[in-house]
């Protein structure tokens, strides 16, 4: 058999030469000879005669991908397989690691002035740096801190081709090409671009996805978050829409307040007409984002919020909606409500709320807190009187629940608090906050002249927990935080934040503008659910909480520290005198604002741990930046750096990932880790496998690893609100919230949002609600998912039992929804069938486990096909009450969801069981009224285009401008 070279010669096929390569990518594995047996073993049934150098290694790397749900040693082997052909594309051939190193080293001066050359990076790549020295900077051996999708996900997002497509940067190369392109600005660039490297090829904190797309090249166009206001003048709409189109093109992400447009039917008196109100303008900034793609590569990301006393509140619900006129829907743009005190006072209340016109109502947009609710009150007597053209009179309880329902069915709009948000900013001296941006942890004011911008990073917290002093590590008990390699990271991360405001370019100048006003940066966190596994903590738990509050507040001290050395180093942003900072505040104060302006106290806990009267003194001499610190998504850094995004809790503990760079299997390490150590994987892998990820379900399982390891579904939604106002409490910004419901039960949303609001929490992100439906997962293997009646040892496989519902047809690669129809039990050697998970806001794709051979699907590494990924189970997990703790051992059958035209429950007292410890029903907010569940008709599947998506929660955060 002959292999064919790049050149088009042919030479014999060499097995020993593949085998010593996957050797050498298995080395320092356990038992890595023997899994680099396996994969070539298997390598070998795909090989043919003539199989060019390329498609080998391509089959190489699909049989490592599609054995990681085995052991996840796999996933390792194939990141190596990868990066060499990688490094082979861009260094040339070589054959040990010196010489690789070698190469990284001598070719990094060149590659920086060929791409100059070619008009890709900044010339002062070039001018400014001591390419000799960074080049001996370059550490290629931190390559194997990036796994599979994170080496996938940075070749297919971030590093650059030249301009006839082919490969210019090696990992390593992009990570100090992004650090040059970040210290453009400094009086020793060279120093600070090591400095930079240094910390984030060690992957302790990444700047966000545009950063990376940009940093360095010739058009830095750095800023991650564009926050504006449509004014209700038809000039300003136009150029709305035109400052939307050079925004999306430089791969930003939109927050977009339309509140201030008239409403429909309004009159307009230069013409004598009235006017269409702000939904068709709306359609046609929708319409604009689809026709300007981010990068080239995404249609535009844009979030409309509108505040909920708008006449035309009632149409800005439904244009998520799939039905309708499509002429008055979004397809592309989401949507939020930005809701006020006095709304959520009445909702307690059960008082009436009323709708009012813009133009006749110009100053509510303006106003917060008490004033809102003076003026507002004034406004309603001025209706009842007769004194308003128009307006509206309803239920506040009927518009909320209204609100709910629509989240529920679309996943829209989010909800956010418009006074808790600005009376907790200390930038409260250059106007009204009237929105948040696409993901809602950004709040900064914008007005006519000013379009508010943020700059983004994130703290890589599973970095920085590393084995105890004296230990061996590994163990819960024998790791800890590395806080003065915390504290640096922090302090390095604001540097580079603010050295972004200078260099990064915008083609709209009230952007611009703002961003040098202000200096905003957002620096957040990822890996939180990371570290709490790895300490052995339950995400449900008092210990998780303490955790994220000490983790915040460190982080949160140290951020606000370092901009406080930096005003003394370059001076204050252009706004610090008469903000809160200039009066000593930190964000920890303004709770009291909040409490003393509402009159309900804000329920969460107050221990503070640091001297911050000490920093406070500091604050009050000066701030280099109007902000410091929100929390994204981080979907995709999330991925490059091979942790759990944001807050999020684990979806599933084995499940398929579909990004734009394709499907991935994904399997929790942590979680292998922990039963390796107890002897049971090699065990239980595979009923984990059947069981959809879910823990749960897999008997002979430790109950302490069953709560440590519950997936997002299991955990009380009040665990979600919990994290997020620990953490709040530090942070000046906001933080992107994603919330997980097992219940439809309209009354127990309202209040968990209302707890939410309660707890000082300022916005909310996307809602994941678990379907009605299941669908049902094949694979090859036999009889691994069949119902063992409790207490049957692990391996015996009973007698074949009916199956709920018989397969729907394929939906891509995985499968729709159920038809809900009786099957007839399987024969003993038949494919097996296992219920697949969610399927719709929050879902993950059911595909086949091992139905895809590399020998029949060809595999490219850079752009895996879907078959490469491997197994994709999905979760399936018992109905647990709302807030309830279920038993973990419990072998109940999974619960169905009540169907669309039943009742929910009756409303009444909440039950104690119904919230954790701590927690408190809000007033008024338990004698809801019973809501019928609303036939949608979508199947809990959000369409666009006749496409339903998304398929994976998380791929609904793949946002360029937020991560």
């Amino acid at each position: 058999m002959h292999v064919t070279k790049r050149d088009g010669t042919r030479e014999l096929y060499n097995a020993d030469k593949i085998n010593q390569a996957i050797v050498k990518a298995a080395a320092g594995l356990d038992d890595h000879v023997a899994k680099a047996m396996q994969v070539a073993a298997e390598l070998a049934i795909t090989l043919f005669d003539g199989i060019t150098t390329e498609q080998l290694d391509e089959a190489a790397i699909g049989v490592a991908v599609q054995n990681v749900k085995d052991d996840p040693d796999f996933d390792t082997i194939a990141a190596r397989l990868l990066r060499k052909v990688i490094n082979k594309r861009v260094l040339g051939n070589y054959e040990s690691d010196v010489e690789m190193v070698l190469l990284h080293r001598a070719r990094f001066p060149g590659y920086i002035r060929e791409a100059v050359e070619q008009g890709l990076l900044d010339e002062r790549l070039v001018t400014h740096f001591d390419l000799d020295r960074l080049a001996a900077a370059i550490d290629p051996s931190r390559d194997d801190l990036l796994r599979y999708i994170g080496t996938v996900t940075m070749r297919n997002r971030y590093m650059i081709n030249d301009r006839k497509g082919r490969a210019l940067e090696v990992p390593q190369y992009f990570w100090m090409r992004v650090s040059m392109g970040l210290a453009l600005n400094e009086t020793e660039p060279t120093q600070w671009a090591i400095r930079f490297y240094d910390k984030i090829s060690r992957l302790d904190y990444l700047p966000a996805g545009s950063t990376l797309v940009n940093a360095g090249t010739s058009y830095p166009q750095l800023s991650n978050c564009f926050v504006m206001q449509m004014e209700d003048d038809i000039e300003h709409i136009a150029k709305s829409v035109r400052d939307v189109m050079w925004l999306t093109k430089g791969t930003g992400g939109i927050g977009l307040s339309v509140t201030k447009l008239r409403s429909e039917g309004s009159p307009i008196r230069s013409n004598n007409t009235a006017s269409t109100g702000p939904i068709p303008f709306m359609h046609t900034i929708d319409s604009t984002l689809r026709a300007v793609s981010r990068g080239g590569k995404k249609f535009g990301a844009l979030a409309f919020y509108m505040e909920n006393w708008h006449l035309d509140f009632d149409q800005f619900l439904d244009l998520r909606q799939n039905s309708g006129d499509p002429y008055r829907r979004t397809r592309t743009a989401n949507t939020a409500v930005w809701i006020s005190d006095e709304f959520m006072k009445r909702v307690a209340a059960d008082a009436d709320w009323y709708l009012f016109d813009p133009a006749e109502t110009p100053d509510l947009v303006e106003l917060v807190g008490s004033a809102f609710s003076e003026r507002y009150a004034s406004y309603v007597s001025m209706a009842e009187a007769g004194r308003m053209r128009a307006f509206k009179r309803i239920k506040a309880r009927e518009q909320y629940n209204a609100i709910l329902v629509t989240l529920q069915t679309t996943s829209h709009p989010w909800l956010t608090w418009k006074d808790t948000i600005n009376l907790r900013a200390l930038n409260d001296n250059t106007g009204t906050i009237h929105l948040s941006n696409l993901c809602t942890e950004i709040c900064l004011p914008q007005d006519r002249d000013n379009i508010a911008v943020c700059n983004l990073a994130s703290i890589n917290l599973s970095e920085h927990l590393v084995p105890a002093p004296g230990t061996e590590g590994g163990e819960p008990g024998a790791l800890a935080f590395d806080w003065d390699r915390m504290r640096t990271s922090v302090e390095l991360a604001v540097r580079q934040l603010d050295n972004l405001v200078d260099i990064t370019l915008s083609s709209v100048s009230e952007s611009e503008h703002a961003n040098r006003e202000n200096r905003a940066v957002g620096l957040g966190i990822m890996g939180f659910t990371d570290v709490t596994e790895r300490l052995g903590y339950a995400y449900e738990s008092e210990e998780a909480y303490a955790l994220i509050d000490e983790l915040v507040e460190f982080i949160s001290y140290h951020a606000i520290d370092a901009s406080a050395g930096l005003a003394r180093e370059r001076g204050s942003y252009a706004h610090f005198e008469g903000s809160g900072w200039s009066k000593g505040l930190v964000p920890f104060d303004t709770i009291a604002r909040v409490e003393a302006d509402r009159g309900v106290p804000v329920q969460v806990d107050r221990t503070m741990r640091l001297d911050w009267d000490v920093l406070r003194e500091k604050v009050r001499a000066g701030m280099r930046n109007a902000t410091l610190m929100a929390i994204a998504p981080t979907a995709s850094i999330g991925l490059v750096a091979g942790t759990t995004p944001g807050l999020d809790p684990q979806f599933s503990q084995i499940f398929s990932r579909a990004t734009s760079s394709g499907k991935f299997l994904e399997v929790n390490r942590n979680l292998v880790h922990d039963l390796q150590r107890l002897g049971l994987w090699e065990q239980v892998r595979d009923h984990l496998l059947a069981a959809q990820g879910d823990l749960s379900q897999v008997p002979g399982v430790p109950d302490h690893l069953r709560e440590v390891y519950r997936t997002s579904f299991q955990l009380t939604p009040y665990a979600f609100i919990e994290v997020a106002a620990r953490a709040q409490k530090w942070i000046d910004q906001a933080i992107s919230r994603n919330i997980y419901l097992e219940t439809r039960d309209v009354s127990q949303m309202a209040r968990l949002y209302s707890a939410a609001w309660e707890r000082g929490v300022k916005t909310t992100y996307y809602l994941h609600v678990k379907p009605r439906h299941t669908a049902e997962q094949s694979t090859v293997r036999v009889n691994k998912a069949e119902a063992r009646p409790s207490g049957t040892p692990i391996g015996t496989v009973p007698a074949p039992t009916a199956t709920s519902a018989s397969p729907s047809p394929r939906r891509g690669f995985g499968f729709g929804k159920a038809t809900g129809t009786t099957a007839p039990a399987a024969p003993a050697d038949a494919v097996e069938s296992v219920g697949a998970g969610p399927v719709g806001a929050g879902s993950v794709d059911a595909v086949p486990v091992d139905a895809v051979r590399v020998d029949s699907v060809p595999i490219d590494p850079v752009n895996p096909v879907d078959g490469a990924a491997g197994a994709v189970p999905a979760p399936r997990t018992r109905a647990r009450g709302f807030g309830a703790v279920a038993s973990p051992t419990a072998s109940a059958p999974v619960a169905q969801p009540a169907p669309a035209a039943a009742a929910a429950p009756a409303p009444g007292p909440v039950p104690a069981e119904a919230a954790p410890s701590g927690f408190t029903v809000p007033n008024g907010v338990a004698a809801l009224p019973a809501i019928e569940p609303v036939p949608t008709g979508q199947d809990d599947l959000e369409m666009v285009d006749g496409v339903a998506c998304p398929v994976d929660p998380m791929e609904r955060l793949q946002c360029d401008s937020c991560q």
